[in-house]
């Protein structure tokens, strides 16, 4: 298995809980549309765009974990987790992915 792809696989349950939260907005549009046709598509959309979310970070990650140095990597693989300034790395490159949207 690739470092990127460890990286990608200690991260991803992480990302996704917090991606997944719904906001006051998502909460709106569950409520105003639980009897209705329109809960299915707004399911759909969220799920979507969750999607999209974590692509952007998948991409994030693997181009974060390619600058990890040998000792970084060793340390990865020995204890599965990422250095202290892995994420905030991420999250630096994934708000960039988004801005070229």
């Amino acid at each position: 298995m690739t470092d990127e792809r460890l990286c990608w696989l200690i991260l991803r349950d992480e990302l996704r809980r917090k991606n997944s939260k719904l906001r006051c907005l998502g909460w709106f549009t569950v409520f105003a549309s639980r009897r209705s046709v329109g809960a299915e598509i707004g399911g759909d959309i969220r799920r979507e765009r969750l999607s999209d979310k974590m692509t952007d970070y998948s991409i994030a990650v693997d181009a974060s974990a390619q600058t990890l140095s040998p000792d970084e990597r060793q340390h990865l693989r020995t204890t599965a987790r990422v250095p202290d300034w892995f994420m905030a790395d991420v999250e630096r490159r994934y708000q960039e992915i988004r801005k070229r949207r």
